[in-house]
């Protein structure tokens, strides 16, 4: 059971670093998202190491951490805040949110200033009795009571994102994009909440040293309920995200619909897609590159191409054109097929080369997708324009 402590650490580090670096639409949401992520990895990783007896090889890494586990909360706030508001505003308020983290920077410094014996002693206790490491007395307060004030606080932030939550989750239902925003919104704050009563109650057995669940003993000798669905919790939000992959692209800002939209898109409320104009203009851009004509364009070098997220790309042509990318890509081809053939391009050359200069690797292929997009063959269109 331990392992899974492990790989939720592995899967939270490889996510950090993919929203970190990886291009999004909304930059600031997946940065924030990230900084989470990489604080659940150094949590689950030191969980690791210390329940899994291997504290006395890796010994640096043992104080310290206190520190970023204080902010584990902070980017869960921001996250919530700027997915509901489109927007990262700071308020005077917010400093409340700081409390544990300069509580904990009071207790490490202490601890730093002591002697290195002081040190060392709550080491070999740590390695000695893991179980026994929460009631080690710091300065201001004990591990125990650090951890029950840490997530006091990562349960109150989710208890005040409710109506926001709530309000959010009403509008743009019919959204294809807003609708599995939604889910995961709601997936990832449940399991959060999850994870804070879990560890409030973990908190309050080792303050009170009282097993609330003795009698459902699950890891070793002194693992209860509460650390096996602790374990569980942690895994979850390591690995949650592949059930959700569509989030590492981030989510577009709220925009009003364009008036030529279709009829089903129309909608006073705002619209939870793509700014239109700003993706067509990308796309105009696209058709003068003339990049779709290349063999081996695919709907990743698009991205590229556009500095777009292929998930929205996708998304966008589906809702607004209705066609997939590979019939919005042949589209393109066979317009330039059509100019090429009524310029007089197959009085000197063959339908095969007209297929190579269209993108198409074999005329066999290429003439399919003319008669589908135009009825005819290319034979008999030359004929039809004679």
């Amino acid at each position: 059971m331990i392992l899974l402590l492990l790989i939720a650490a592995i899967f939270g580090f490889v996510l950090s670093t993919t929203l970190f670096f990886k291009e999004s639409t909304n930059t600031i949401a997946t940065r924030i998202l990230g900084a989470f992520y990489f604080i659940v990895s150094v949590y689950a990783l030191q969980a690791y190491i210390i329940d899994g007896g291997y504290l006395e090889h890796f010994t640096w890494f043992f104080l310290w951490p206190l520190l970023p586990y204080h902010l584990i909360f902070i980017p869960i706030y921001y996250y919530f805040k700027v997915i509901l508001t489109d927007e990262l505003k700071w308020h005077k308020a917010d400093l409340i949110l700081f409390i544990p983290f300069v509580l904990g920077l009071i207790d490490v410094t202490f601890v730093y200033l002591q002697s290195e014996s002081f040190y060392n002693y709550l080491i070999s206790t740590t390695i000695s009795s893991p179980e026994k490491r929460l009631g080690v007395h710091y300065w201001l307060l004990d591990l125990d009571q650090h951890l029950l004030m840490r997530h006091v606080w990562q349960l109150g932030v989710l208890m005040v994102l409710i109506p926001g939550i709530r309000s959010f989750i009403k509008k743009g239902k019919n959204d294809g994009i807003k609708s599995i925003l939604n889910k995961w919104l709601i997936t990832f704050w449940g399991i959060l909440v999850l994870m804070a009563v879990l560890a409030i109650t973990y908190a309050l057995e080792k303050m009170f040293q009282e097993n609330w669940f003795h009698s459902l003993i699950i890891i070793g000798e002194d693992g209860g309920i509460v650390t096996f669905f602790l374990y569980i919790a942690l895994f979850l939000i390591g690995i949650i995200p592949i059930y959700f992959p569509s989030i590492l692209y981030g989510y577009p800002q709220q925009v009003k619909p364009s008036s030529n939209l279709v009829a089903k898109e129309q909608t006073d409320d705002l619209k939870f897609g793509l700014d239109e104009q700003e993706v067509k203009l990308k796309l105009e851009g696209l058709k003068k590159s003339k990049s779709y004509l290349n063999q081996s364009f695919t709907l990743t070098e698009c991205a590229q191409e556009l500095g777009m997220p292929s998930h929205h790309i996708s998304y966008f042509l589906k809702s607004y054109y209705g066609l997939s990318f590979s019939s919005f890509k042949n589209n393109l081809r066979m317009d330039h097929a059509k100019k090429l053939i009524e310029d007089g391009y197959l009085q000197n050359n063959t339908i095969e080369a007209l297929a190579g200069e269209c993108g198409f690797a074999s005329r066999t292929s290429f003439s399919k997708a003319f008669k589908s997009a135009t009825d005819v063959s290319p034979s008999q269109y030359v004929l039809d324009i004679q």
